[in-house]
């Protein structure tokens, strides 16, 4: 499993993801949207998702304190990856039971994501 968090760009946090994403990559990426929230910032995220296999099998995914508590603090989220994944990813991050604009796109539309993240 592959997971960075390649840069923190004022309000953008753009991660890289591929394998599978463990419950300790989304801490960190947790923790680094709670540290941007905690300054203020309208935090936006974008992920580049390639090879991406899933999610590892643990009971901890059902912790939802951030979403509860900060999933509304996040202005949008950009998914890009393989289509195969874009419902299972938008269950996982709430599309449609929180405030956030999130939208996935394909692998080959990945400026068409940032810009759009970004606006």
């Amino acid at each position: 499993m592959s997971f960075k968090i390649i840069e923190t760009d004022d309000d953008v946090i753009c991660v890289r993801l591929s394998g599978q994403m463990r419950f300790a990559d989304q801490q960190a990426l947790q923790a680094r949207a709670r540290a941007l929230i905690d300054q203020g910032k309208e935090v936006r995220v974008l992920v580049y998702a390639s090879d991406f296999q899933g999610w590892e099998r643990t009971d901890n995914w059902s912790d939802v304190g951030f979403l509860m508590e900060h999933g509304d603090d996040i202005v949008k989220m950009a998914i890009i990856g393989d289509e195969r994944w874009k419902d299972d990813v938008f269950l996982f991050v709430g599309k449609g039971l929180r405030t956030t604009q999130i939208e996935f796109f394909a692998a080959n539309r990945g400026s068409e994501a940032e810009h759009w993240v970004r606006a």
